[in-house]
């Protein structure tokens, strides 16, 4: 389980999910069409059932690590509202893959949900 913790009323830090190359697919595609995708995320409190958060809009942001490569992470900005009242929150990532066209190179397209091995808890003091 990934645990992330926020005060209530702020809005700092901003959330981020790291991608983690699994090692079983061609990382390098999946940082190009992550690039072009649409990701939103979802936060839902465990006690009532109800979503506090709908399909909001996030990003990627470029990691700030010493690598060869470029790697990436989901990012959510807090608004006000979303850290409004106390409580336990389950949080999920949804990466929509839009079509890459390029010669000889085929891209994931479709649908992620994150996290994929763990889940997200987010806990508003």
């Amino acid at each position: 389980m990934q645990e992330f913790y926020i005060n209530k009323g702020s809005i700092l830090p901003t959330l981020r999910m790291d991608l983690i190359d699994d090692g079983r697919h061609t990382f390098w595609k999946f940082n190009d069409a992550v690039q072009a995708a649409d990701i939103t995320f979802t936060m839902v409190n465990m006690d009532t059932g109800l979503t506090k958060i709908a399909k909001a809009p996030a990003y990627i942001k470029l990691r700030e690590i010493p690598s060869c490569d470029d790697e990436y992470c989901i990012c959510y900005d807090w608004k006000e509202r979303d850290t409004k009242e106390a409580g336990l929150f389950k949080g999920m990532f949804d990466i929509n893959f839009n079509e890459l066209k390029h010669d000889e190179v085929t891209y994931p397209t479709g649908l992620l949900k994150m996290p994929i091995r763990e889940e997200l808890m987010i806990t508003i003091l």
